[in-house]
């Protein structure tokens, strides 16, 4: 947002040991659904701010660590007691950049202005948001991810949603869009609905990047994988009930919960399709990726739409983007460094030199931006419009119905949408350096939109701030409202 239209109050200093969107990054603010409570595996608790009313937190590993901060943070652990908990809370390569004096440095700072009391949650997986609230009404967005050990391996504050200056016009949301300091897109389209002969598209607001040019979109390839599953199921190839068995030579990285699942477990197709698209879950989506084959999923680019379907061929599983991206064996180090003048050929020669088994990359080691090496999956704003449409059209099928209830079970905005919208359908996604979401939206009145949004930048630190991101998605529904 432009530095005219933000309230004028101090930065915090902030703590990245591990990216907040570890696992391609599944965006906090934007990913995790702030008002499901659909067994999805993501909660939420909110407050009335302007009272200023305490939140319980949850009685998770996240909740008991977000908690622990908020006491340090306040000054309620203090001396050897705040020593001891940052050494035996914080992963290893946090304390190895800032050590237990930075740590206790950023949580003195913060305390002069408290006390700070919880007074929204927003959990999903190893990740959540706490909105803390001081007693002169100034709020932060407290950032948090926990690694496989429980221990906190990022966290980061930055002035809560609640702090913007909300848009009042498509020229406000366009300036405020141009004044990121990441490349960002924001693009607003009026659609006609699934089945209607005449599915064209017209633009309420193209603001930022050239909504042409394909940019990084992380997880919201996932769509794709998604139709690729609707239409085997539709081919009777594939049923939702039928089971799919986790192993080693599929598991991923976080987000998700499928990587913890012992080898030999089995999860439904459907049940896998649910945690692709609702929590982000790496190891389902590369699941459903090797029951449908990788050549059908790189098909439903061209199939639903895609302008230029080559730009993703050979398709990436997710266990894939971290080997080439930050995986540190020979064959993974000589991929990455042949992988952004490779053909497509040449991809998949690379492709066939990664390891099997479970994935050796270390957390700390996924840091630094690959999409500038084509290192993601890429896709413009009008490509995302037409994935959204292709899948509701699925969806009129019978066989592929579930598709419609699975894109809907986290709205990525939660109470965002209110009666104005009878449906919403949402994928998010990122990786390090890149931050996005796209939504499907029927309004009351039968007026159907998509809105996307897509950040990418060099700099991870640019699109730390999540909540002024996907607070511009906030802004165009309000504005979609009075439209």
């Amino acid at each position: 947002m432009s530095s005219e239209r933000r309230n004028n109050r101090p930065r915090t200093l902030s703590v990245t040991g591990l990216a907040l969107a570890l696992g391609l990054g599944f965006g906090l603010a934007g990913c995790a659904d702030p008002g499901a409570a659909n067994g999805s595996g993501v909660s939420t608790a909110t407050a009335a701010s302007s009272q200023h009313s305490a939140v319980a937190l949850p009685e998770t590993a996240l909740g008991e660590q977000a908690g622990w901060v908020i006491s340090a943070v306040n000054g309620e652990v203090d001396g050897d007691a705040l020593t001891t908990g940052i050494t035996s809370r914080f992963a290893q390569p946090v304390l190895d950049q800032l050590g237990a004096d930075g740590l206790t440095e950023v949580f003195s700072q913060l305390g002069a202005q408290g006390p700070w009391v919880p007074t929204a949650v927003q959990e999903g997986g190893t990740q959540a948001v706490v909105t803390i609230t001081s007693p002169g009404g100034d709020s932060l967005d407290l950032q948090i991810a926990l690694d496989t050990d429980e221990k906190i391996a990022g966290l980061l504050f930055t002035p809560s949603a609640g702090d913007r200056t909300p848009a009042t016009s498509w020229g406000e949301l366009e300036d405020a869009v141009e004044g990121f300091a990441s490349d960002t897109r924001l693009v607003v389209t009026e659609v006609e609905p699934a089945g209607a002969a005449q599915p064209a598209g017209t633009p309420l607001l193209a603001a930022g990047h050239d909504a042409a040019e394909a940019m990084p979109s992380g997880s919201m390839f996932k769509l794709y994988v998604l139709g690729a599953v609707a239409d085997a199921v539709t081919a009777g190839t594939l049923a939702w009930d039928q089971p799919l068995t986790v192993t080693d030579d599929v598991k991923s990285l976080p987000s998700g919960e499928l990587q913890n699942s012992p080898s030999g477990s089995t999860v439904t197709v459907r049940e896998a399709a649910e945690k692709m698209i609702s929590i982000s879950d790496n190891t389902a989506t590369d699941l459903l990726i090797s029951a449908v084959g990788p050549e059908a999923v790189q098909r439903q680019f061209s199939v639903m739409g895609q302008n230029d379907p080559a730009i993703n061929v050979p398709l990436l599983t997710t266990r894939a983007l971290f080997q080439l991206g930050w995986g540190t064996g020979e064959s993974e180090a000589a991929g990455r460094a042949a992988w952004a003048d490779a053909d497509s050929a040449g991809r998949q020669a690379i492709l066939n030199t990664l390891p099997t088994g479970l994935v050796d990359v270390a957390v700390q080691d996924v840091a630094t931006p690959v999409w500038q090496s084509g290192l993601d999956w890429f896709t413009t704003a009008d490509d995302l419009t037409a994935a959204h449409l292709a899948l509701q059209q699925k969806a009129l099928d019978p066989a592929a119905a579930p598709v419609r209830d699975i894109l809907a079970i986290n709205s990525g905005l939660g109470e965002t949408f209110g009666d104005d919208w009878s449906y919403v359908a949402f994928k998010g996604g990122s990786s390090i350096g890149v931050l996005a979401g796209s939504w499907y939206l029927e309004r009351a009145d039968g007026r159907t939109f998509t809105v996307s949004i897509q950040g990418e930048s060099a700099d991870p630190a640019a699109l730390a701030d999540q909540a002024t991101f996907f607070g511009q998605v906030q802004d165009a529904v309000a504005l979609l409202e009075k439209e």
